[in-house]
């Protein structure tokens, strides 16, 4: 890995504060950005690329089928009462789907490219990875290791979805975290560039969802406004599992077309990791997939080691890593625990030579397709907030 790395040339402060992205590079961030670039071989970047266009397609096809099971759903992690929503938005909006990332390990120095998992509500890494990588590796003279058309495929995703509605006026809701309002933000530029008439971005706390008057939100004149379009950077499954009575008012006027949610909810089946269990079953033989089972014993050989990670989560919460299939070799806290688990075979990951031993994550943003790579990397064996943001260059083959 050593032979991949480069030096990179920060950002100018002056670019990141004109964009609003001080917080990527400033105080407990400063050291966020990765001081080096990790360089790609062609092949390498243009298979990372084509795992994510493959993956989504089968994932939705294994997530349709999943959903007409109700045996499936339950395991899925998913109440019984949110099926009509979802069957509803299955049936309706199919094809409004617009941004998630894939998550992998290997694909480097020969190291066998693995699914990990399917960020596909919310996900972060967009400002990093749509501005911030673009400007690191112009300003090392390093070439991309793969097109970065994620602005460009929102924007134009946005345009498509925007055009079946007059004078589109839109919110951008996030729960006030500052790393989530960024990627709200930059959902929002994309939404202006698509020449959306109204955009504002707000906490989900100052917006009013009213079944009979549809979603309501207050002007800086003190007026209020109703907005159509809704995209939430709030996940689905916490929805769900924790804000019932926000998840009836959305049904019901997302049904009576009051509203329109990106993601659209169907991307809770996608979230659940639950379905790399399914996946597999799906589609043997598929080597981007890991063998993945409720429980450890059905792996095919829990010696090789396993991860342990709940049905939802984030951030590397209550994520256990067994090296063995005995003891569990590191562990994190978290909010999940209550939530049933999944484990996943244990994947090899690229590290650095020296002894800290960084592992490295490749991502593969889908908007809806295929869009950028990005990838972070950290020493330990669960990657989680401490991870830093390395952006990918081209190495000559």
């Amino acid at each position: 890995m050593d032979k991949r790395l480069v030096d990179a040339t920060p950002p100018r402060d002056r670019f990141v504060s004109k964009r609003g992205l001080d917080y990527f590079t400033t105080g407990e961030n400063h050291d966020y950005l990765a001081d080096e670039i990790l360089l790609l071989l062609p092949t390498e970047a243009d298979r990372a690329m084509q795992a994510g266009n493959e993956l989504f397609d089968q994932l939705r096809q294994t997530a349709r089928r999943s959903l007409s099971d109700p045996a499936r759903l339950k395991l899925l992690g998913i109440p019984d009462w949110a099926r009509p929503l979802l069957e509803w938005s299955v049936e309706h909006e199919w094809d409004d789907y617009l941004f998630g990332r894939f998550d992998f390990a290997g694909g480097i120095d020969g190291t066998p490219l693995r699914l990990i998992e399917f960020n596909a509500d919310t996900c972060s890494l967009l400002p990093e990875t749509a501005v911030l990588q673009p400007e690191v590796l112009k300003r090392s003279g390093v070439k991309r290791a793969a097109p970065n058309t994620l602005s460009a495929d929102l924007t134009a995703a946005l345009t498509r979805i925007g055009s079946s509605r007059k004078g589109m006026k839109g919110l951008f809701a996030h729960l006030g975290y500052p790393e989530d309002a960024l990627n709200t933000q930059f959902l929002a530029d994309r939404a202006r560039d698509a020449r959306w008439k109204d955009v504002r971005v707000e906490a989900l706390p100052d917006i009013t969802f009213d079944p009979d008057n549809g979603m309501v939100a207050e002007t800086t004149s003190g007026e209020l406004t109703r907005y159509y379009y809704l995209t939430k950077y709030f996940p689905w499954d916490w929805v769900a599992l924790e804000e019932s009575a926000l998840w009836e008012m959305l049904e019901e006027m997302i049904v009576e077309q009051f509203v329109r949610v990106l993601n659209p909810v169907w991307s809770l089946l996608l979230q659940s990791k639950a379905l790399m269990v399914f996946a597999y079953q799906d589609h043997p033989g598929n080597p981007l997939l890991l063998p993945t089972a409720f429980d450890p014993a059905d792996l095919p050989d829990p010696r090789r080691g396993y991860v342990r990670k709940p049905v939802f989560g984030r951030t590397g919460q209550n994520v256990k890593v067994s090296l063995d299939g005995r003891r569990a070799d590191a562990e994190r806290p978290g909010d999940y625990g209550h939530l049933p688990f999944v484990y996943q075979e244990l994947a090899a990951f690229a590290t650095d030579a020296d002894a800290d031993k960084q592992r490295y994550q490749l991502s593969t943003f889908m908007a809806p397709r295929a869009s950028a790579l990005c990838c972070r990397r950290q020493d330990g064996l669960i990657l989680d907030d401490d991870a830093e943001f390395v952006s990918l260059g081209l190495l000559k083959s």
